[in-house]
């Protein structure tokens, strides 16, 4: 990290360690020269976009989080949902590499626009084609806020997100410990951008839900789960939209009022003492199990179903009847064959594991 970087940062202590490329064998190797110099490292920040991949094998090999720009992405789309974002990055590796995770990070489609520094003349143009949220991703500009002032003046409403305050947040997260969490902590309540008569808003749960969130995955039909970042992103049968951290941070949009997401909170503060439970009795998910939640689609589920088309399930074909059982607009129950004929039995098992709520 840059001298600017790190004074920013003063509240840590910090190791500047020196990397050409972002890949995993240099930073891999750069860490573990100061682990052996004797530092207690808490946390490693990366000023780069690396992609959930990387991060994720990071943290396994030194068992410490490591954080990105993929962090404050992620972070910063989950707190406003519907908002235009335009992320600048500083190099051709890490504009392939953040267009390759892009669709990951979205709620909705063109929801992030990928910059490289050396065009940020185009942010105005951007502004008013709705994109009024700005990401520094790129080193110099974060340790050099001025070089966007100019260029951001007279553009009402745009704001410039400042990635060390969301690193900042994370490290002042890790002190707390994993369990079951048990009160909340509203942050902040703003307008949600969608709809003016709606809000959205940022609360801390008491507790960190890491280990949580897979399960809450594979419980949820509606979700979607980034493990290298330790977010689960989901949509309520009342379309809020959802993100949970792993560090206890939610964020959320869409939301009737501030009594609206009081309910939300202790919904989720419910559900996640569920999965708690649930860690303790049977210890986490087998890897099975995600994978059949990650390959969930209409062709895996049909080619489960008995396909005879026989209509008791009130749809035209098993086809139709596996799209619906995906959407949530029909059950795993309404396919008679299925669940009343041994020879479908596997088949029924594997389907159950789906679709049927896990807590």
């Amino acid at each position: 990290m840059g001298e600017e970087t790190a004074s920013t940062l003063k509240d840590f202590q910090i190791e500047e360690v020196e990397v050409s490329n972002l890949d995993k064998e240099e930073i891999a190797n750069a860490v573990a020269k100061t682990y052996v110099t004797g530092q207690n490292i808490k946390a490693t920040i990366i000023l780069g976009v690396t992609g959930p991949l990387l991060l994720k094998e990071l943290k396994k090999i030194f068992g410490i989080p490591f954080l990105s720009f993929d962090n404050v992405i992620l972070s910063v789309v989950g707190r406003s949902p519907l908002a235009r974002v335009v992320s600048v990055v500083s190099t051709f590796s890490e504009e392939k590499t953040l267009l390759t995770c892009k669709a990951v990070y979205e709620f909705i489609p063109n929801q992030i626009y990928i910059l490289n520094s050396k065009d940020i003349g185009e942010i105005p143009q951007l502004y008013r084609r709705g994109y009024h949220i700005i990401i520094p991703c790129s080193a110099e500009l974060v340790s050099k806020p001025e070089l966007l002032d100019n260029l951001l003046k007279g553009l009402e409403g745009v704001s410039v997100e400042n990635p060390l305050s969301y690193f900042k947040e994370e490290i002042y997260s890790l002190n707390l410990g994993k369990g079951k969490p048990s009160t909340y902590k509203i942050e902040r309540i703003l307008p949600c951008i969608a709809d003016s008569s709606k809000i959205r808003f940022i609360a801390q749960l008491n507790a960190n839900v890491e280990d949580l969130l897979p399960i809450l995955y594979l419980h949820l039909k509606r979700s979607n789960y980034l493990e290298a970042l330790d977010a689960l992103t989901f949509t309520t049968d009342k379309e809020e939209m959802i993100t949970i951290y792993g560090n206890g941070k939610v964020c959320a949009g869409k939301v009737k009022d501030e009594n609206r997401a009081k309910e939300i909170l202790l919904e989720l503060i419910d559900l996640l003492s569920k999965a708690y439970d649930y860690l303790s009795r049977h210890g986490s998910p087998p890897a099975e199990m995600f994978e059949a939640r990650r390959k969930l689609n209409p062709n895996i589920v049909y080619s489960y179903l008995p396909k005879l088309n026989c209509g008791k399930c009130g749809e035209k074909s098993c086809f139709t009847f596996a799209i619906k059982l995906i959407s949530g607009e029909k059950k795993l129950s309404e396919c008679k064959p299925l669940v009343e004929e041994e020879k479908y039995r596997k088949n029924r098992e594997f389907l159950e594991k789906l679709f049927n709520p896990l807590l």
